[in-house]
């Protein structure tokens, strides 16, 4: 009588290279979803400030990103309201508010509170403004500088 299948010895030497490859792959895994996070975070950052940036330009008025850095770090984009009626000083919420965290896991530190786009697309203020990418162990990881004209440039 033959019989076929597998031993138990078979089995559990299947099981150990199982385990060995999985000990090896998660971390690298875990390490490349972060890394892709801070990337998406960082690609996020620099939208907004391309939108705050468009819509000054567009709409011919003052268009700002705003940065609440911190525990409860958020970004978000405003620019003037340009409906008929509306009154002095109005202004539209182009994007946002995005919690960082609750979107990408991550925290930021700004050196500004906001960033101010003039109608020709130009900052407001000729300084520089670095925003560092942080882990929540508030460790740096990645940054987005915004240069004296408004341009980002990658670090």
């Amino acid at each position: 009588m033959k019989r076929s299948g597998f031993t138990t010895i078979e089995m559990l030497i299947v099981l150990v290279i199982i385990g060995v490859m999985a000990t090896i792959g998660f971390p690298r895994i875990r390490d490349a979803l972060e890394k892709q996070s801070r990337r998406s975070m960082r690609a996020g950052i620099v939208t907004m400030v391309a939108t705050a940036r468009g819509a000054a330009v567009a709409r011919g008025c003052q268009g700002t990103v705003h940065f609440v850095s911190g525990a409860n770090s958020r970004v978000w984009v405003t620019a003037c309201n340009t409906q008929p009626g509306a009154p002095a000083g109005a202004r539209d919420t182009l994007g946002g508010p995005y919690f960082t965290e609750d979107r990408w896991g991550h925290r930021f530190q700004s050196g500004k509170d906001e960033i101010n786009f003039t109608a020709r697309g130009m900052r407001q203020t000729l300084v520089r403004t670095v925003i560092l990418i942080r882990t929540k162990g508030d460790v740096t990881r990645d940054s987005v500088v915004v240069n004296e004209l408004g341009r980002v440039v990658y670090p």
